[in-house]
């Protein structure tokens, strides 16, 4: 039997809550690594490092992702973004397992991840516009603004908590799940 796909609203919160879900994991994750490089080598220019390389390529590229975002298949841009995202979680998670995590695998995989998320706001943003009516864009805006506050603030406090309960392999894991 053939799942009828989902529209409007309904099909909106639903991906909406998956991306919530996401950006949790994503915002521990980067959190967590910030505090993990601080402890492990007392610097805090590493712990600037992390996040001057997260967030460089998400502002340079932001300006161009919009314009590419418009010609490219938005949902197909937005699950690049997770995957890439995913990818380098996975590609950290690896080297800690096998003892070997260094502090330039963490600064590449924050600045793929930076990269790709700044294709995945535009994209999210302008698939939205496609799946409602223009009567529902002030609630659906209104539901990313939450999303987007939700991880600043819930994100940093789930990081800060996990840290020393499940160490930074767990967190990562935690992230990977929260990808899928």
């Amino acid at each position: 039997m053939k799942q009828a796909p989902l529209h409007g609203f309904r099909g909106f919160s639903v991906i909406w809550f998956g991306q919530l879900i996401s950006m949790l994991g994503t915002g521990t994750t980067r959190f967590a690594l910030t505090i993990w490089v601080f402890q492990e080598t007392d610097s805090v220019t590493a712990l600037t490092l992390v996040t001057f390389f997260a967030f460089v390529p998400l502002v340079f590229a932001s300006p161009i992702a919009g314009v590419l975002v418009d010609r490219w298949n938005r949902k197909l841009v937005v699950l690049m973004s997770d995957l890439m995202a995913g990818l380098s979680t996975i590609f950290l998670l690896l080297m800690v397992s096998v003892s070997d995590l260094q502090l330039w695998h963490i600064y590449a995989a924050v600045a793929v991840a930076g990269l790709f998320e700044a294709f995945q706001f535009p994209a999210f943003s302008a698939a939205t516009t496609l799946m409602l009516d223009k009567s529902q864009y002030g609630r659906a805006s209104g539901m990313l603004s939450t999303a987007n506050a939700a991880s600043q603030i819930v994100a940093p406090l789930l990081g800060g908590l996990l840290l020393p309960l499940i160490n930074l392999r767990g967190i990562l894991l935690f992230d990977i799940v929260t990808f899928t």
